[in-house]
């Protein structure tokens, strides 16, 4: 009895575990859901309904159906597109749980971005009559008292969630008593090995039942070939479970058997064959034996690759158990022989057998279990590459190089901005490797032929006149003092530096940009340090009229950091920063409450330093400014000379040499001179060469964590 308890619970408690960290956890169920998409039938019935919302957002699509489904098709296997799968799963699972929820939506808001993305490259005509705003709803459950039903009992599941742990920890304790209750010991540990391979296969079955009962539900064949698709992928850690128990029943029997030489596998496997050939005796026992046949030739027939792989499974986990068996014995052999020399007697020597047996099989299931723990690979979705490499997965954000530009929004591509420290636009910052953007946002008013300036909102001359050189300064005073037209009722939010009579363009649409760069390349975080005149409130706003706000990291600054793989698997991959520090909204996090820097008024490469300077020296992350200030005109020649890459990079290990930490990101003016992404990312290269215990150079003594007990030079 108890081994026959102990088998089921363990069996309906792996079930339910499996159950409750896929369907109750809203990351792990949206990342389950993106994962559903390898399978080609997902992908099959997802490209549809989305071609068919698609064509209905505009008719103008009806004729080029077929080119738009297959871009469609080979959009869904992005990495992209499973991410924002992710993302809108989660999103739908939180709506579900929330309070007063009558509905269930699944739809996939910025599907444009990724769409105008892919057509773009076949067709650029037909990718700009794609819907600036596209929402498609790829399922919903809404209305009824059916509906409700589902939404009340997900929840209730919530609550029950102490019954999967009672079962588990129920189980092995009865498995254990079946232990203690049997006849002898051997036969004891083989049983128990037996209850647990037979659990592992029964907790294995129920991803293939669990795809044939999904798609049985549905009378449209595509939906229900779609619908099992993705009961096998919620539910593919039982995969993982089942292998772990059937693994370590299979290494518990082999070890048993090793000690009982009445068991004969051959002459086992010769009795099942004659049993499958030969009807019994009896009425009632020839029934059985005609059912139990019948249901194993329909699913063969019906799903014959399925059962093969069964087949084939259970031939390897038997050819497994003797090969087991044979290495046990090997090593009673050697056991014996030492232990003919000594003193031991018989009982002594098979108690030997014994212990070695348990230890053997409990050390392997503990090593095995503890390496390969199904909830720790179920917590992080797969990538691909964090920020460019995969070893930057497993680092904090305390642990990378980040490239950044200094003064990001003062570009060349910015329409009639004068003095631009950048080549390009924060876009084509973002599209060529730059990972850090330092900005400055003011108020303005429009109506002028320029953008006027604010300065009620906190810029002092004396400070405008340290930011532009007198020679700035006085320019912007000119253009100032002739704009007309102004509508000074009205102040909206600019990129500027200083004053935005010399150069400004709205906040808003290039926030647009981030986020459809950041939907677009769902492995890359970003960092970025606002110098903001503008209320904390505001700013929020803006970040929310973008739909910015969602992709925005939300967790504590400070030690210990999120890894990059965490950030990515989580969604908030863009990391705030303000330098006026202000509160008023969480996620925009003091500047120099984190960072320490070096110095940024540089006038030659002989005064560049490594002294502290905004932070001091306590920051758990270090910005090392690269530029030479002359204002108010930067020099791409001085870029060339400082963002060559042998002096960049000598410079970023003297200074992590001298302030004992990495630099987390290297600011630059003129970016796309120099190898500024180049030196970012040799430099991560060295630090995934260093093992964990001296991967993160030494802290100063206050900021110092256990793991970092060793400087880098």
């Amino acid at each position: 009895m108890c081994l026959g308890l102990g088998a089921v619970s363990l069996t309906v408690g792996t079930w339910l575990a499996v159950g409750f960290h896929s369907l109750f956890d809203p990351v792990t169920f949206g990342n389950r859901l993106g994962e559903s998409l390898d399978d080609p039938a997902v992908a099959d019935y997802t490209a549809s309904k989305l071609t068919d919302a698609i064509i209905l957002s505009n008719a103008d699509l009806v004729a080029a159906r077929p080119l738009v489904l297959m871009t469609v098709h080979g959009m869904i296997q992005t990495r992209a597109f499973h991410a924002l799968a992710a993302t809108a799963g989660a999103r739908a699972h939180q709506a579900a749980f929330s309070k007063g929820a009558r509905e269930v939506v699944l739809s996939l808001p910025d599907l444009q971005v990724l769409l105008r993305s892919a057509l773009a490259q076949a067709n650029p005509q037909l990718a700009a009559k794609v819907p600036k705003q596209l929402e498609a709803v790829v399922g919903k459950l809404s209305g009824g008292k059916s509906t409700q039903l589902i939404i009340d009992a997900w929840r209730f599941g919530v609550r029950m969630k102490w019954i999967e742990r009672a079962l588990r920890f129920a189980g092995p304790v009865l498995l254990l008593l079946a232990l203690w209750f049997a006849p002898t010991l051997r036969i004891g540990f083989f049983r128990v090995g037996m209850a647990l391979a037979m659990s592992g296969l029964a907790v294995m079955g129920m991803v293939p039942l669990a795809g044939l009962s999904a798609r049985l539900m549905f009378a449209d064949k595509a939906l229900g070939l779609a619908a099992g698709g993705v009961a096998k992928t919620f539910l593919s850690e039982n995969w993982t479970w089942g292998i772990f128990l059937a693994g370590l029943g299979v290494l518990i029997c082999a070890g048993a058997a090793s000690l009982l030489e009445t068991v004969d596998v051959r002459r086992r496997l010769q009795d099942s064959g004659r049993w499958l050939v030969t009807p019994p005796q009896t009425r009632a026992m020839r029934w059985l034996w005609a059912g139990m046949l019948l249901a194993l030739g329909i699913p063969a027939l019906l799903f014959p690759l399925e059962m093969a792989r069964g087949i084939l499974f259970l031939a390897g986990g038997l050819a497994a158990y003797v090969a087991v068996r044979e290495f046990f014995r090997l090593v009673m052999e050697a056991v014996d022989e030492a232990a003919a020399v000594s003193t031991f007697s018989a009982e002594r020597r098979w108690a030997v057998h014994v212990v070695l047996v348990v230890i053997l099989g409990a050390g392997a299931g503990a090593g095995w279990y503890f390496w390969r723990d199904p909830s720790v690979r179920a917590a992080t979705p797969a990538q691909r590459a964090c920020n460019g490499m995969v070893e930057l997965c497993d680092k904090r954000l305390d642990q990378v190089v980040f490239p950044g530009t200094h003064n990001s929004m003062s570009n060349e591509q910015a329409a009639g901005w004068m003095f631009p420290h950048q080549q390009k636009d924060i876009l084509g910052q973002l599209r060529d490797g730059i990972r850090a953007l330092l900005l400055d946002i003011h108020y303005g008013f429009a109506g002028g032929t320029r953008i006027k300036t604010d300065l009620t909102a906190g810029q002092s001359r004396d400070r405008l006149i340290q930011a532009l050189g007198q020679e700035g300064f006085d320019a912007a005073m000119r253009i100032r003092g002739r704009l007309v037209g102004v509508d000074e009722q009205k102040r909206e939010l600019y990129f500027c530096h200083g004053f935005c009579e010399i150069g400004a363009y709205p906040v808003g649409p290039t926030l647009e940009q981030i986020r459809d760069f950041l939907i677009e390349n769902p492995d890359e975080v970003v960092i970025m340090i606002v110098e903001d005149y503008v209320t904390p409130l505001d700013l929020a706003a803006a970040f929310d009229r973008a739909q910015l706000t969602p992709l925005v990291y939300h967790g504590p600054a400070g030690p210990p950091w999120p890894t990059l793989g965490e950030l990515i698997g989580k969604g908030g991959r863009l990391v705030m920063f303000t330098e006026s520090g202000r509160p008023g909204v969480p996620w925009l996090h003091p500047a120099f409450e984190s960072f320490q820097e070096t110095p940024y008024s540089f006038h030659s490469v002989e005064e560049m330093s490594c002294a502290p300077n905004r932070g001091g020296t306590s920051g758990s992350l270090f910005l090392l400014n690269n530029w030479i200030e002359t204002t108010p005109a930067p020099k791409p020649s001085n870029a060339a000379i400082v963002n060559a890459h042998d002096a960049l990079l000598r410079r970023a290990r003297k200074c992590q040499a001298q302030r004992r930490h990495l630099p987390n990101i290297i600011a630059v003016d003129f970016y796309g001179t120099g190898d500024v992404i180049g030196v970012a990312r040799e430099m991560n290269r060295a630090q995934v060469k260093i093992s964990d215990a001296t991967a993160q150079p030494a802290l100063q003594a206050g900021n110092r964590t256990p793991a970092d007990t060793a400087a880098t030079p």
